[in-house]
């Protein structure tokens, strides 16, 4: 939306006459430099979104290969194993029980345990 206003504001000025064709062109490539930071910024997110999806599915694929081991597993062994917080081990689960891959027994507290679909 910056990007729009400042395009806008270009039209408006080349239009009134209130700035010279010289400070027009510098204006422009300003723009287009800061539209091109922009582009890259936007990339990098992409990147850093991408790798933390990867990141994700490893985290979910090692607890899925937790149950090699195991026929239950908890929260905790996760915690402790994987070395993860308990808030995004919850989120895993929650996302593979979803993906219909793992079950959760039990409803809330210490007796709750997974079991693998």
């Amino acid at each position: 939306m910056f990007l729009i206003a400042v395009i806008l504001t270009l039209i408006w000025y080349a239009g009134t006459g209130r700035m010279e064709i010289k400070e027009d062109e510098e204006e422009i490539r300003r723009v287009e430099k800061e539209v091109k930071e922009c582009v890259a910024l936007g990339a990098g997110l992409a990147e850093y979104n991408q790798r933390l999806q990867e990141l994700k599915q490893k985290k979910k694929n090692q607890i899925l290969e937790m149950f090699k081991e195991n026929e239950k597993i908890t929260n905790s062994d996760i915690v402790k194993k994987l070395d993860i917080s308990k808030t995004s081990t919850v989120r895993y689960l929650d996302e593979l029980e979803e993906e219909k891959k793992v079950k959760q027994v039990g409803k809330v507290g210490r007796n709750v345990y997974y079991v693998k679909l």
